[in-house]
């Protein structure tokens, strides 16, 4: 499962905040609420309320309700970006007004500019990478709360590992 490493992450948000206030908001709240591009394009200005967005997950998944976050590094922080973006659309109307395919060609484009390998520049690979990062430090069933998952199991696909981690460890465990 392809995951953004922190790096990475931190130059999709740059290209995309270069060129674009509402791209940069749909790949961050995509990243931190671990959202499917068609849950991404479904946020309407109502889902946001009092530093909350009302998650309204497909695929079966849990409905759920998530603080937005404020940090430290402006290309991380949504909430107060976020809640003035919502401010300019009506609350029954798309926050982000853009189709499924267009938001996958401007994941390619960001991706590029970001310096991604093209295999990771898809929009699915922001659920990935929040699950990636999260279950070591908070746990499956953290995780799974925050990715909506009704079933562990689901959650626990972010429990396999990448050759690639593999590798590194093998590394930093031989020490040589």
């Amino acid at each position: 499962m392809e995951a953004l490493s922190k790096p990475e992450l931190l130059a999709l948000l740059a290209a995309a905040r270069q060129e674009s206030e509402r791209d940069w908001l749909m790949i961050l709240v995509g990243y931190w609420h671990g959202l499917r591009v068609s849950e991404i394009i479904g946020i309407k200005g109502s889902s946001i309320r009092d530093g909350y967005l009302a998650v309204d997950r497909l695929k079966g998944s849990m409905r759920t309700n998530q603080a937005l976050v404020e940090h430290p590094e402006p290309l991380l922080s949504e909430r107060q970006p976020l809640i003035e973006f919502s401010r300019k659309t009506y609350p029954n109307q798309p926050l982000f007004k853009v189709s499924r395919q267009h938001f996958w060609r401007l994941m390619r484009h960001y991706g590029k500019l970001a310096g991604i390998p093209e295999h990771k520049a898809h929009p699915h690979v922001l659920k990935h990478s929040i699950a990636m990062q999260m279950i070591d430090k908070a746990g499956i069933h953290k995780t799974r709360q925050r990715l909506g998952h009704k079933s562990i199991a689901s959650t626990g696909a972010y429990l396999i590992e990448t050759d690639a981690n593999v590798d590194l460890a093998v590394v930093a465990a031989v020490g040589l």
